[in-house]
């Protein structure tokens, strides 16, 4: 347990550290990690303290935070290829069932050249006297580097002249 303790409070209080000492940090991870090895050697210590062996905790709670954060990088970067692989299968499952756009970039691409054809019939259409917006919505699929927070991409084309693309939460 004190094994996993160690980093995890030096991380913890790294991040304390780093926005109480230094808050306009140029590279805010490079920074954090330092001033969580510095606690870690701190933290490390207190647990060398108790279980008597002082340098070895010391140097462990010094190196934790590296460790545990190359350990993510490790695992973000071996899931990568599985997540692109994956939306690989959405797009063409997507393309097979007959859509025309597949992609966000498709769709923000068909959204800026006011591509009505391409975007296909509008999910709504808002007229008034002799202005008219139409609206479309993307659902996805989207790539693992494309994915929206609310949920979808709103394109709006007022007047067949302007158009814009939001993010937006499912309607």
């Amino acid at each position: 347990m004190l094994a996993l303790f160690v980093p995890a409070a030096a991380l913890a209080g790294g991040t304390g550290l780093q926005r109480w000492l230094d808050p306009t940090a140029t590279d805010p991870v490079l920074h954090w990690l330092g001033w969580s090895s510095a606690l870690g050697i701190f933290v490390g210590a207190l647990v060398g303290l108790v279980r008597r062996r002082k340098l070895l905790w010391s140097a462990y709670g010094l190196s934790a935070p590296w460790i545990a954060a190359g350990l993510v990088a490790g695992v973000i970067g071996a899931v990568r290829p599985v997540r692109e692989w994956l939306a690989d299968q959405r797009e063409s499952a997507c393309r097979a069932d007959g859509r025309s756009i597949c992609s966000a970039r498709e769709f923000d691409a068909a959204c800026a050249r006011r591509d009505l054809k391409l975007l296909g019939t509008p999910q709504q259409s808002i007229c008034t006297g002799p202005s008219c917006t139409q609206r479309w919505v993307y659902r996805g699929p989207f790539r693992p580097d494309q994915l929206v927070v609310k949920g979808s991409y709103l394109c709006s084309i007022v007047d067949g002249t302007r158009s814009s693309i939001m993010a937006v939460a499912d309607p």
